[in-house]
């Protein structure tokens, strides 16, 4: 439609933003709470990036000086408050290696079961699952360590489980099993450090060197 004059043409937009305004501005505060919304959330994340960080300092801090209550209260908090941040599953592996260190294998244990549930990634479960297993076998628990350990991961922890695993099956007298474990990890790493010290332990079981690749 054509208008012809100014006034027709003013007056052709009142009606249609008497028509639509209340659309626009809707739209416009929808995008502007959108982005102001982003904004919050991305400052939330990196604040409580660095509130996580501080706390994990703290329990580093409470480890260098040798205080286990120190390091009980800062786990917690790192827990409580940052329970889905790769620091507290980092606090609980360096508190499990604390409290393993002053002989509590239990807290060790508790830690290091919590670590491994909530581990947001694989690499995280991997090692958390592996020193919960050493724990296990510490305690005497060689059938629950076995449990932990399965199923074996592939790739850079495959020979250090396997060599576990068959620590535990010597512990347990499943010698045919541990010797079918130590060959399994010294084919994960064939030739580097670790499989010499497997060799060591096959040769204990009288299990034929030439045999392991």
């Amino acid at each position: 439609m054509a208008y012809t004059t100014e006034e027709e043409q003013l007056e052709a937009l009142r009606r249609w933003w008497h028509e639509n305004g209340r659309a626009v501005i809707a739209g416009v505060i929808i995008a502007v709470a959108a982005v102001v919304g982003w904004q919050q959330w991305e400052s939330w994340q990196e604040r409580s990036a660095m509130e996580a960080s501080a706390r994990y300092d703290a329990l580093n801090e409470a480890v260098a000086e040798d205080r286990p209550d120190a390091v009980e209260q800062a786990v917690e908090a790192l827990r409580a408050d940052s329970g889905d941040s790769p620091y507290a599953v980092l606090g609980s592996l360096a508190a499990a290696k604390y409290f393993a260190g002053r002989g509590d294998l239990e807290a060790a244990r508790a830690r290091l079961d919590w670590a491994r549930n909530n581990a947001s990634s694989d690499a995280l479960r991997q090692v958390a699952r592996l020193r919960l297993a050493e724990v296990q076998h510490a305690l005497g628990d060689g059938k629950g360590a076995l449990a932990t350990l399965e199923p074996v991961p592939g790739g850079p922890f495959a020979a250090r489980y396997q060599e576990l695993r068959g620590d535990i099956l010597v512990a347990l007298d499943r010698h045919d099993d541990a010797i079918e474990a130590y060959r399994a990890a010294m084919d994960s790493e064939p030739g580097s450090q670790r499989s010499q010290y497997v060799r060591v332990k096959l040769n204990d079981l009288g299990a034929e060197v030439g045999e392991a690749s």
